[in-house]
C-alpha cells in the first residue's frame, strides 16, 4: 500500500531562520524560510526542509498545490498523515 501524507503549509518568504511551527487558527504547519519569494525559491526551499525534517528523501516530496499563494499543500511519499505531523511537531519551534 503506498502513503502520502497531506502537509498543509502557509509559508512565510524572506524569513531570518528556517522554521516550523503549528498554527492553531489556521489548522496548518507555518514554514518560514530564508529563500525568496522570486522564481520559486522559496517553494523548492520549503519542499527540501520539509522533507529534511521528516527525514526523506528530496524527491519523495512534492507539491499538490503551490502557486504564488501562502496557503500551499505538499505530498509526502511512504509517510502517513500523523506520522508527518509528528515529526514535524519535533522540529516545531512554540507559536
Amino acid at each position: 500500500m503506498n502513503q502520502l501524507a497531506h502537509i498543509s503549509v502557509w509559508v512565510r518568504a524572506g524569513s531570518t531562520a528556517d522554521t516550523v511551527a503549528w498554527d492553531e487558527w489556521r489548522k496548518r504547519w507555518v514554514v518560514s524560510c530564508r529563500a525568496p519569494a522570486v522564481g520559486g525559491q522559496a517553494n523548492r526551499a520549503v519542499a527540501a526542509l520539509v522533507a529534511d525534517w521528516l527525514g526523506l528523501p528530496h524527491s519523495s516530496v512534492h507539491w499538490i498545490r503551490a502557486g504564488t499563494s501562502r496557503a500551499k499543500l505538499l505530498g509526502a511519499d511512504g509517510i502517513h498523515d500523523a506520522e508527518a505531523a509528528n515529526r514535524l511537531r519535533a522540529h516545531a519551534i512554540e507559536r
